[in-house]
């Protein structure tokens, strides 16, 4: 082999080698979970903190609506749902009838991560309480949010906390075409997990409540987690590439030689 010919080659395989380190680090999921505690600013519902604690996700590539829901179409009903992020390592009262335990009465993400915790509201149907009460002191994490995003996200993974109630939880929709891709019933606080791919939109249900529910009096809480998967390293096209300037700087070294 000539010496060009080994150099040549030893170039292609440490080059082809950090591609596949690259498309294999680049496979690990980013959190689209803002980094702090507070609410999240939706679309069509005002933020009851402070402007300090009032979290603009728009910054990360999307917002938020609060979408009504109605289970069985029976008292109690619900209004709007908030949407809060909340670390299981911190106790939080924002107030209003909104405040989060460090231990939940039933929905506990594991200790120092980010989840995006929904707060159910009662309707004017629900009680003699009045409109816009905290369900349940705050405590029933039930909601349906659409999220959209400023660019299309090739692969995102949704990870759902503590779905004790089959078929409720889940996504309805994708770029706003309906589906019906909704979660089976899993133990206390296990984490399932969804992948959507090439994503504008999507409209996601988190727990459920009512007569029918497996937790008739208190409902099934469901707390959310969203990650953007990047794409890994395009080795076929750095491949097709290299082999490209290889066989070209081959070929000015045959001219020159004849």
């Amino acid at each position: 082999m000539s010496k060009f010919n080994l150099v040549a080659t030893t170039l292609f395989t440490s080059t082809l080698g950090l591609s596949i380190a690259t498309g294999m680090s680049a496979a690990h999921a980013s959190s689209l979970v803002p980094q702090k505690e507070g609410e999240i600013k939706l679309t069509n519902v005002g933020c009851i903190v402070s402007a300090a604690d009032c979290i603009d996700t728009s910054s990360l590539g999307y917002t938020v609506t609060s979408k009504p829901y109605d289970f069985d179409g029976k008292a109690p009903q619900y209004g709007l749902s908030r949407l809060f992020v909340d670390n299981s390592a911190t106790a939080n009262n924002w107030g209003f009838g909104i405040s989060f335990p460090q231990v939940d009465a039933g929905t506990n993400p594991p200790e120092n991560q980010n989840w995006l915790r929904p707060v159910a509201y009662l309707g004017k149907d629900a009680s003699s309480l009045p409109t816009g009460t905290p369900a349940e002191h705050s405590n029933l994490e039930v909601g349906q949010f659409e999220f959209h995003f400023k660019k299309t996200v090739s692969e995102l993974k949704l990870n759902f906390l503590d779905v004790e109630d089959k078929n409720f939880s889940g996504i309805l929709s994708l770029n706003g075409k309906a589906i019906n891709n909704l979660l089976p019933a899993g133990p206390n606080n296990s984490i399932q997990s969804l992948t959507l791919k090439d994503v504008n939109s999507f409209v996601v249900q988190l727990g459920k409540t009512g007569p029918d529910s497996v937790f008739p009096n208190t409902g099934d809480g469901v707390d959310l987690q969203i990650s953007k998967v990047p794409e890994p390293t395009n080795t076929v096209g750095l491949v097709a590439l290299i082999f490209g300037i290889l066989g070209l700087r081959r070929s000015k070294k045959v001219t020159s030689v004849a």
